[in-house]
């Protein structure tokens, strides 16, 4: 397939079209070399007098995905053009539909959300270090992780703030996945980490200490338990009259290794926000009633983050 000016739409539907072809290992498709302009995508341009469609290869890697596919390295061809290859994905190998598994190690260190590294994707490195970037932590202070999982978010804490601070925090993680919680131990050796195993919906029957900063992300919404009960009993007994509150939404899936923007639910093929967009809601305005600023931002997971109004 080659394509000069055909718009987006109708690569879009002759691309989905080819997909649908069985046995398929990938398809390609040659467009004009998005390095030759920096222009918006869309902009008519002429190399050599033909016209052609410029876009950037971002536009082919969002395609990609929209189209539940992975991208292959483009490769160069004669007369500035880009060869381009979509490889399907495998819809059926994703964690989300794994079945027969015991819930407590749905996440565990055998399972295949655990090769997920989320501090090696950008939007949620970025996003995650800005969050802690937003607060301000003191010495010796508390901070507490509820679905801590492996431990991965506590090591980005040293890539914002400096080892003095970091060393004299008392960082607690919980989780009920135990294979997990005991890779956490053996990944945070020192005497500031501690890593609990239990299930959230029983903090009100746990002890904690007063915590400085609440994280919890792709926790609250799980089945399990009442999320949006548990949040107010930290708010108002666990978390210092001062303290700080990071929280993470899932706005993504898994499938085939690949992260898929969207959030989705069960009766929908496609994305489907309006759960998500109504907890960000409730706890947005509980936090705010509670005198908390708050600020909310992500792509593949929406952050909020929610600091104390100093009253002057």
């Amino acid at each position: 397939m080659k394509f000069t000016t055909e718009s987006l739409f109708e690569i879009k539907a002759k691309l989905k079209k080819e997909l649908k072809k069985e046995p398929l290992d990938f398809i390609e498709f040659e467009v004009i070399d998005p390095d030759l302009v920096v222009d918006f995508s869309g902009t008519l341009i002429s190399i050599t007098g033909q016209k052609y469609i410029h876009r950037p290869y971002k536009i082919w890697v969002d395609l990609a995905e929209i189209l539940k596919c992975r991208i292959l390295t483009p490769e160069r061809v004669l007369d500035n053009k880009v060869l381009i290859r979509y490889a399907p994905l495998d819809v059926s190998k994703s964690w989300h539909t794994n079945s027969g598994i015991d819930i407590r190690e749905k996440y565990g260190v055998g399972s295949i959300f655990a090769q997920i590294k989320k501090l090696e994707e950008p939007y949620f490195l970025n996003d995650y270090l800005r969050c802690l970037r937003e607060i301000d932590l003191k010495f010796r202070a508390n901070v507490f992780n509820l679905g801590i999982n492996r431990g991965d978010e506590f090591s980005a804490f040293k890539h914002v703030f400096d080892e003095e601070l970091v060393s004299s925090i008392t960082f607690t993680g919980l989780d009920h996945c135990e294979s997990a919680i005991n890779e956490a131990g053996e990944k945070f050796k020192d005497h500031n980490y501690n890593f609990i195993l239990g299930d959230i919906k029983d903090i009100p029957e746990m002890h904690f200490e007063k915590q400085d900063l609440i994280v919890t992300i792709g926790t609250l919404q799980s089945p399990d338990f009442n999320g949006k009960e548990i949040f107010r009993y930290l708010i108002q007994n666990i978390l210092k009259p001062n303290g700080n509150v990071i929280l993470g939404f899932p706005n993504s899936r898994y499938i085939d290794r690949e992260v898929m923007y969207g959030a989705k639910t069960k009766n929908y093929t496609e994305s489907n926000m309006n759960l998500l967009i109504k907890d960000i809601s409730f706890y947005k305005k509980y936090l705010q009633q509670h005198g908390f600023k708050v600020v909310t931002f992500g792509k593949y997971y929406i952050f909020m983050v929610a600091t104390k109004i100093k009253e002057l």
